[in-house]
């Protein structure tokens, strides 16, 4: 063999035998205490996301790794997970002047609570205590009470619900309005949600139907007419951003918590010679 073919069998064997050195394993990890099954809705909103992790569980804890993070984006991560991302539809009852004559069982001036009209001499609370609301809703042997704001900081007010339902969400996905220039998330819901939906809405005609976020109200448009086809609209108001859109429909789109989850510990992983850079 010639001393340049061996130099350069010997060069081949160098650039094919040395096996390429991994990059070390680091990242961030969020410990989560959870209550029921929650596994696979974390894993559909990751996905949701576009977030890449490993999960580990046991009967107590649920636990995400982030696989080269850097920590960025991690607080906005754990506000997505923990969210229950229930969402309901409500009609507004027939008769809301019901809560006009309501005995709620205490009083409400005494409790710093307000009994009030609105324009259209429908009665709502203002400043009602959680006590309160549970008092009003015992009186109300048929209906609901919901709570939410007529805008954000503003007075706390309840409305009343003869029926709600929570259709599941196969698709979430996060728009703008054309005509007013709003956020807005477009969701579309399976078959048995679709049905549902047009049931509710087709006997809410000219009444209020109340989107309700987590117990909360989120919006109240009047139904002009049964809406078919599977589809509705959630509007995030005039303060309302296309971020704030896109995080509700992660959580709409990966389904709501089948129970809880609250973070005991977020902590950076991997050698200990690469954690402070």
């Amino acid at each position: 063999m010639s001393p340049r073919l061996s130099l350069g069998l010997v060069a081949a064997l160098a650039l094919t035998g040395c096996p390429k050195l991994r990059e070390p394993d680091r990242g961030y990890e969020l410990k989560f205490k959870k209550t029921g099954k929650v596994r696979e809705t974390v894993e559909r909103r990751l996905a949701q996301a576009g977030v890449k992790a490993k999960l580990y569980e046991d009967s107590e804890r649920l636990t995400v790794r982030l696989p080269g993070s850097n920590g960025v984006g991690t607080q906005e991560l754990v506000q997505l997970l923990v969210t229950t991302g229930k969402l309901e539809f409500c009609s507004e009852v027939k008769t809301p002047g019901e809560l006009c004559g309501v005995d709620a069982g205490v009083a409400l001036e005494d409790a710093g609570v307000q009994l009030e009209r609105d324009s259209a001499g429908d009665c709502y609370l203002t400043r009602a205590t959680a006590p309160t609301l549970v008092s009003v809703g015992s009186a109300l042997t048929s209906n609901r009470v919901l709570v939410g704001s007529e805008a954000e900081g503003g007075p706390q007010r309840t409305f009343l619900a003869e029926a709600c339902i929570a259709p599941r969400v196969l698709e979430a996905e996060p728009t703008m309005n054309r005509d007013t220039n709003m956020p807005l998330v477009s969701l579309t819901f399976d078959g048995p949600g679709a049905s549902a939906f047009a049931d509710l809405t087709r006997r809410t005609v000219r009444r209020k139907l109340f989107i309700v976020l987590d117990s909360e109200v989120n919006s109240a448009p009047v139904v002009m007419e049964a809406i078919t086809g599977g589809r509705a609209m959630i509007t995030l108001g005039g303060k309302g951003t296309l971020e704030k859109a896109k995080q509700l429909a992660q959580v709409l789109g990966g389904g709501a918590l089948e129970g809880t989850l609250t973070l005991e510990e977020l902590t950076a992983y991997g050698p200990p010679s690469l954690l402070k850079k």
